[in-house]
């Protein structure tokens, strides 16, 4: 069984607490990235989406220019360790209804696993 650290990637993009929306769904566009992992140093402390600037900027008509990620970000974090087996990570994806996991060493954000990440390695489906 693959272990999370085989299918994570490790190159994440990651965006600070005190980042304006603004800048955040930008920087989204330009990493074509959806979810950005919130940090402080290198510990995780929230996640951002497109969907969380939606709903809790757009569609209640806030400021975008007022805005921080940590006013929106969803600071209640799902993570797991890059030692563990690739069925934890789908198994917690499931049970939380995600389509993505950051992975953590200690405090230390390392990577993030998606669902993706996990298919691709299943392999073509016959």
């Amino acid at each position: 069984m693959p272990q999370v650290r085989d299918l994570m990637v490790s190159s994440v993009v990651t965006i600070e607490p005190a980042t304006s929306i603004v800048d955040a769904a930008r920087r989204m566009i330009q990493e074509e990235k959806g979810p950005l992992p919130v940090v402080e140093g290198e510990s995780p402390v929230a996640m951002v989406t497109d969907r969380d600037i939606i709903a809790r900027v757009v569609a209640e008509g806030r400021d975008p220019n007022s805005v921080r990620v940590e006013d929106i970000a969803t600071h209640e974090l799902v993570t797991i360790e890059p030692d563990r087996d690739v069925e934890e990570v789908r198994q917690l994806m499931d049970q939380h209804e995600l389509d993505r996991v950051l992975v953590v060493e200690g405090e230390r954000l390392v990577g993030i696993i998606s669902e993706a990440d996990i298919r691709s390695d299943e392999g073509p489906l016959v």
